[in-house]
């Protein structure tokens, strides 16, 4: 490292230095002349200086200048390229893999394209926490690989940790205050669910459809509170959830809005995803997952279509020369009046009830003539 100067290593020639080559000075002969044609100028080559190359990953790990190096907008971009080259295969051998193994992944441990979404996202979180770490420090590596190694566990649980502050707004090292603890009897039970709660805020997954892990709490309550109170269902996990939480909110209102409900609030969404039985076969007791857009959107843009599609029939009904009231009538009969219409499609109400009254009102039959006919453009034949 050139600490006289005080500049970033970037440059083979910035760690070792070699002798440079001095230019010649240009160097001029001229040929002798022949007859009347004049003496020709030949230039002799310059002999210039080599290319600078930019250091290698190995390389300024060596020289303990990754730190430096990384701070320069044009060298960041190729020193991550280069590290997660590096990373990747041990992250995903020392790491990864036998995670995914412990969870029962089976699939998702043989290979890395066959990771799983959520998988795959928290394989590439764990990968960025391992590069981040290597090219932020700041002291001279021997051994990349050893390093990374050594070091990829304690990497990962900070990445972890601002991951949650950053992204989620939670506690970085999950702690239960002292007098929370005691305002829940310090119970070993429920003091564990306040800590899996503010755990669990700071993951952006929820648990399928639902916001809490009931299930895997309900698990670990028989090696919390001992064998002899049994595993609880989800139902009771849910009950004792209740009195954490109202606990945690009557503790301090402001800490719990920060540091729970704002977080939880960031979750993501879930999709929902068909089930194996098929399209149109759900479970009876399946839970019902987040609907994206709501409801009367749908209905909305439902009978936007059904209309648009009435207005066709109206127009071909009136091209082939029928009455126009009769083609109106016909048309909204066959759109939402009929048996094959919205009258299953709607759970609030049914559209065909409103037309079905338009159409038993003489005056107001009239006036929907006149308003569909000035939509399509056609005039009222005269009587006279």
């Amino acid at each position: 490292m050139n600490t006289n100067t005080g500049t970033v290593l970037r440059y083979a020639t910035d760690c070792f230095a070699p002798a440079r080559a001095v230019p010649h000075a240009a160097a001029v002969a001229a040929v002798p002349a022949r007859g009347n044609v004049p003496a020709a100028q030949v230039r002799m080559p310059f002999r210039l200086e080599p290319v600078p190359q930019p250091l290698s990953l190995r390389a300024l790990a060596a020289c303990g200048g990754l730190h430096e190096a990384a701070s320069v907008p044009g060298e960041v971009a190729r020193l991550r390229s280069e590290a997660f080259e590096v990373a990747l295969p041990l992250v995903w051998e020392r790491h990864t893999r036998p995670l995914e193994a412990r969870k029962g992944h089976g699939w998702c441990a043989t290979e890395v394209r066959r990771l799983a979404p959520d998988c795959a996202d928290g394989f590439t979180d764990d990968l960025e926490s391992v590069v981040t770490a290597l090219l932020g420090y700041t002291r001279p590596i021997s051994n990349l690989e050893g390093w990374i190694t050594v070091r990829m566990a304690n990497a990962i649980k900070d990445g972890h940790r601002v991951r949650r502050a950053r992204e989620m707004g939670a506690q970085q090292r999950v702690r239960v205050p002292a007098r929370l603890a005691m305002r829940l009897g310090n119970d070993r039970w429920l003091v564990a669910l306040a800590d899996r709660v503010l755990q669990w805020a700071g993951v952006r997954h929820t648990a399928g459809a639902g916001l809490w892990p009931l299930g895997a709490w309900a698990e670990d309550h028989a090696a919390i509170a001992g064998p002899a109170a049994g595993t609880p269902g989800d139902e009771a996990v849910a009950g004792d959830l209740e009195v954490v939480l109202a606990t945690m909110k009557d503790y301090d209102a402001a800490w719990y809005e920060k540091y729970v409900e704002a977080p939880l609030g960031r979750k993501w969404a879930p999709v929902a995803r068909e089930n194996w039985l098929g399209a149109g076969r759900a479970i009876a007791d399946e839970a019902a997952y987040l609907d994206l857009v709501p409801g009367h959107e749908r209905d909305d843009t439902r009978l936007a279509e059904v209309a648009s599609a009435c207005l066709e029939l109206i127009r071909h009904g009136l091209a082939d020369g029928g009455e126009p009231e009769q083609v109106v009538t016909d048309a909204l009969t066959a759109s939402f009046v009929s048996e094959d219409s919205l009258s299953d499609e709607f759970a609030g109400g049914d559209p065909g009830d409103v037309v079905a009254a338009v159409l038993a009102d003489a005056a107001a039959l009239d006036r929907l003539v006149d308003e569909v006919l000035d939509i399509v453009g056609t005039a009222v034949p005269s009587l006279c």
